[in-house]
């Protein structure tokens, strides 16, 4: 029997009240159980803006959980039964356990697993990449190339989102692009589709800095919608006819309401960013007359995983301008988060 050493770990602590504490703890060392588990030695995490909500009490997670779901790392121990990984590889991890047989999976739509909707992502509802190990199913694993940078590794997880939402778009090379939002994620998307060409990109953002950076990041034009009419910006950037691809990386009322003011006929408008709270009033005409398109775009699927990893691996992505800073998991909470709330990065990464 495995004797489990203790390890540093980012541990949640729910309140009932809502929301909760996160804390660094001295834990167990995770040990396998399964013949189809895989120990990795965390060699990268992500911080998200989903694990600020989740001390806050804006996204459910279950209590004593190890946060941290955008990780990577290094194969220590194998379960009888795998066979195709070894001692050694590098992996990158996708936290959500799909089942593979509701009729979701089984149509494609793993991203719309019946069994993931009830809570089995890691690093919000099973122990994740916040702590120096972390024993995973071997169906969450991708195997990486012997050259990949693990630090870079930590990007492939939100990469994914923003390749899940730029295929849905289906971006072409004569498409306008506006992308409401320039947070982490709006950053992201803006460099997923700056890695072809198209006839242009803009970005709408409150925030100085991060208009700043999604200029810095190849936006040919940034509006700030608390000074400038955006409407009347995007129709004189755009000839009057609007944009073709609009992604509303908010997801708040008055976002949604925005794309349908400033978009192209023929237009496809895709919702990434998510709040429960959201209510729009959309005129059907608007869409039926000139043949609009309304898309959802959730988390991703496998191909985009694979597509993620090409795309940092080939170097097509410069990924130096997406990380902002690397730290150590004992400055996850007085410096990483802090740095998240000051709202003046992209992806910092923790190296537990």
């Amino acid at each position: 029997m495995e004797i489990a050493g203790k390890m540093i770990a980012a541990v949640f602590h729910k309140s009932s009240s809502g929301g909760g504490d996160i804390k660094l703890e001295e834990i167990d060392e995770p040990i396998i159980t399964k013949k189809d588990q895989v120990k990795i030695r965390v060699m990268a995490c992500g911080i998200c803006g989903t694990d600020l909500k989740i001390a806050s009490g804006a996204h459910p997670a279950n209590d004593n959980i190890i946060l941290g779901h955008e990780f990577a790392g290094i194969i220590e121990e194998v379960g009888q039964d795998i066979r195709d990984l070894q001692i050694g590889d590098k992996v990158a991890v996708d936290p959500n356990e799909y089942c593979g047989y509701c009729t979701y999976c089984r149509s494609g739509y793993t991203n719309l697993c019946e069994y993931m909707a009830t809570g089995t992502t890691f690093g919000i509802f099973q122990h994740g990449g916040f702590a120096k190990h972390c024993v995973l199913p071997r169906n969450a694993l991708f195997k990486l190339p012997r050259e990949f940078n693990m630090t870079k590794a930590a990007l492939v997880e939100p990469l994914s989102c923003a390749m899940h939402c730029h295929n849905l778009a289906d971006v072409k090379e004569s498409d306008i692009v506006a992308i409401i939002g320039a947070g982490p994620m709006g950053l992201i998307i803006e460099s997923v589709i700056k890695t072809h060409p198209i006839k242009k990109l803009i970005s709408i953002e409150t925030d100085d800095w991060r208009r700043e950076k999604a200029l810095e990041l190849g936006a040919d034009h940034a509006i700030n919608p608390l000074t400038q009419d955006v409407g009347e910006e995007i129709f004189n950037l755009t000839g009057g006819n609007g944009a073709d691809v609009i992604i509303d990386a908010v997801g708040a009322s008055e976002t949604l309401e925005m794309a349908t003011k400033i978009w192209s006929y023929g237009a496809r408008v895709v919702c990434f960013g998510q709040d429960t709270r959201a209510e729009t009033l959309l005129r059907p005409n608007e869409i039926v007359r000139y043949q609009r398109k309304i898309l959802g775009s959730y988390i991703y699927n496998s191909k985009d995983i694979l597509d993620a990893i090409d795309l940092i691996g080939s170097g097509r992505l410069d990924t130096s301008k997406l990380i902002t800073k690397e730290i150590k998991l004992e400055n996850l909470l007085l410096e990483g988060f802090q740095i998240m709330k000051e709202k003046k990065c992209v992806k910092i990464i923790v190296k537990p």
